[in-house]
């Protein structure tokens, strides 16, 4: 998106961060729809993503995991500068990534026969179907580099506000000026390059994409009509890398984050109640 701004006039811009800061949930509503329109005219593909705890970094589930365990982090802190420029620390990360996604669990034969029949990527389908049911993953170092987005602000909505106690965020990516982000080679593929990658001393590179034509159906992915991003640089959250991918950019905006206000859970609550986003929808299963 070319240099969006609020449309509102009590939303402000966070002078250090960017966030949008509506006034009410009202005005959430606003921006969103205003951003829609302006991904119209702009023919963008727009997709959301919805934190109940609007400090959360944009990280993936495998990340927070790793930072809990081993550095003692939580999910609103990201590494610091010098262990981000650590070599170390990028091979300790795509290591113990390797170690689960390759040593400790791939995928079923069940899997590999739907590949050879029907064309589906079974690494991949493994890593959904992780994310769609997490209670699956029994590894210590739970979750996958994958982070869910949907093609409809209303299940961000519902995840924005989910057991929410303050201030949520909504995020608003332009898929279309991410560069050549769309996954188009096997998982196994992606895999071995970043084995040969940290290997190499290398970073894994800018995020992934993930929305392949061929993949199994769960009515709860349909419901939530998701799709993925895949962290592949593991020391930096999406938002992290894409601000900087922006400063290389000529007023193109890759990421709006909205802000959803304190004390609007319940109107937020009530607006998703009528459009029929509760949880039987967005969990059917």
């Amino acid at each position: 998106m070319k240099n969006p701004l609020p449309v509102c006039p009590g939303t402000k811009i966070h002078h250090r961060t960017g966030e949008w800061l509506p006034q009410s949930f009202a005005d959430c509503l606003a921006e969103i729809d205003a951003l829609k329109n302006v991904a119209i005219a702009e023919k963008a593909l727009l997709l959301y993503r919805g934190h109940a705890h609007r400090e959360w970094c944009l990280d993936s589930t495998f990340v927070r995991v790793v930072k809990a365990k081993l550095f003692d982090m939580a999910a609103t802190e990201g590494f610091s500068e010098h262990l981000r420029q650590s070599g170390d620390l990028n091979a300790m990360l795509s290591s113990l990534f390797l170690l689960k996604f390759g040593s400790l669990v791939g995928p079923s034969p069940e899997l590999f026969t739907a590949e050879g029949e029907h064309g589906v990527d079974s690494w991949f389908e493994l890593m959904k179907r992780y994310q769609q049911y997490p209670g699956e993953d029994m590894q210590l170092l739970k979750g996958t580099n994958l982070l869910d987005w949907s093609r409809s602000s209303d299940v961000a909505l519902y995840f924005a506000n989910d057991r929410r106690e303050s201030a949520g965020a909504l995020f608003v990516c332009d898929a279309t000026i991410t560069g050549k982000t769309l996954q188009v080679v096997p998982v196994a593929e992606i895999l071995n390059k970043i084995r040969n990658q940290f290997l190499a001393g290398e970073s894994n590179g800018s995020p992934l994409l993930f929305s392949p034509k061929k993949q199994i159906a769960y009515q709860r992915a349909k419901n939530q009509q998701a799709v993925y991003f895949a962290q592949m640089e593991l020391r930096s959250d999406l938002l992290e890398l894409w601000r900087l991918q922006e400063q290389e950019m000529n007023e193109d905006v890759i990421v709006v984050k909205i802000v959803l206000p304190t004390e609007s859970q319940q109107e937020c609550a009530s607006y998703l109640e009528a459009k029929g986003i509760d949880e039987a929808f967005i969990y059917p299963d």
